[in-house]
């Protein structure tokens, strides 16, 4: 037990008020190595072939132009406007850190690059490539001499192949997040946790540290997009983890059959030798969000059923409905019910549209009728 010390374990209010300035963090640690490997640094650590590189914030020209319109914004307001736009851009162009591990480049905001232990590592057994920690929880929990395995602990950067991408793909993911892939098969994972790692030695130095702890959380939820913008060859990857998406993982990836499609029009029919994946590949890129807060679209659907899980989700046909998906799931004899709503990609087959091509493709070619009139 602590004495007279209070670390990671933080009130429910102040919890509550830490998860919502981390954004969307939904996950947990690859194996809560990289936050060990933070135990007991005092000093920022760069492992493996590691460069910090400082580059420029905006130019000196872009500077002058704005100190100059300020001098001369009383003269007109166009002057005063122009004034304000060359500060955006200045503002916007600040100062960034760079850590390099071989190839591939991270980039830190200079302001925040005190406030943080960067770790790289080469050959890591879990592909860890840059792990990242709040210096000053690492710090606070070496000074409270407690097992503070984790704190701090932002996020980490790794990759994996393509095969055990398919399996996390088929599970709760929670902590990861895939978002990247290159052409040769190797995936890009951020890692993040599913709690608040932000340790101080007392409640005072964390009511202190909240805003800075949020807006670092913030920034860690930019990283997947600076990350595919600033490394060559990167390309962007979309995964939601909905119980649907684990459905249909399970399908692609396992060959899983259990589970049949149905309409008013055909009945109800299980797959057989009916190859889901052209189908499963149109989905690709579609990801899906509560939509709780909206009304269930009225008229028709797809149902796609999962017999033994007691679930199913009804894919509507009409507009404006055709990209949401209602998921009932049986408790006892009692439904409940989730509403989802499809982010399709411009340009894509509306979400109805592929979930019924499926669905008659099972009926004319080769699936079989369970409950067709």
């Amino acid at each position: 037990m602590m004495k007279n010390k209070l670390a990671a374990i933080i009130p429910a209010a102040l919890l509550a008020m830490s998860l919502a300035a981390c954004g969307t963090s939904t996950t947990g640690a690859p194996a809560e190595k990289p936050a060990a490997e933070t135990a007991g640094i005092e000093e920022e650590v760069q492992q493996g072939a590691t460069t910090e590189v400082t580059v420029p914030a905006a130019s000196e020209t872009t500077a002058a132009a704005v100190e100059s319109a300020s001098e001369t914004a009383t003269e007109t307001a166009a002057a005063a406007e122009t004034a304000a736009a060359s500060a955006t851009v200045a503002a916007a162009a600040e100062e960034t850190v760079q850590y390099m591990n071989e190839e591939m480049v991270l980039s830190v905001p200079a302001r925040y690059n005190d406030l943080l232990i960067i770790d790289t590592f080469s050959n890591d057994q879990d592909g860890i490539l840059f792990n990242v920690s709040e210096k000053a929880s690492v710090e606070a929990a070496q000074a409270q001499g407690e097992d503070q395995e984790g704190a701090g602990w932002l996020f980490s950067i790794g990759t994996t192949d393509e095969s055990t991408v398919h399996d996390k793909l088929c599970e709760d993911m929670s902590g990861e997040d895939v978002f990247a892939r290159k052409e040769d098969g190797t995936y890009y994972i951020k890692y993040h946790p599913t709690d608040v790692r932000l340790v101080r030695e007392n409640y005072e130095n964390i009511d202190e540290d909240m805003e800075q702890w949020g807006e670092l959380n913030e920034w860690a939820a930019t990283v997947p997009d600076t990350f595919v913008e600033e490394n060559a060859g990167l390309i962007p990857e979309k995964h939601s983890n909905t119980s649907l998406d684990m459905y249909f993982a399970r399908i692609a990836y396992r060959n899983d059959k259990n589970y049949t499609l149905a309409s008013l029009e055909h009945g109800v029919w299980g797959p057989a030798d009916v190859d889901p994946a052209p189908h499963l590949e149109k989905l690709n890129g579609i990801t899906f969000k509560y939509a709780d807060d909206e009304e269930a679209p009225d008229g028709e659907y797809v149902v796609f059923t999962v017999p033994e899980e007691n679930v199913r989700y009804d894919f509507f046909f009409a507009e404006p409905g055709q990209n949401y998906v209602r998921e009932v799931r049986d408790f006892d004899g009692e439904e409940y019910e989730i509403l989802y709503k499809a982010d399709v990609p411009e340009g894509s087959p509306t979400l109805n549209e592929i979930m019924n091509e499926w669905y008659l493709d099972v009926v004319n070619n080769g699936g079989e009728a369970i409950d067709a009139h």
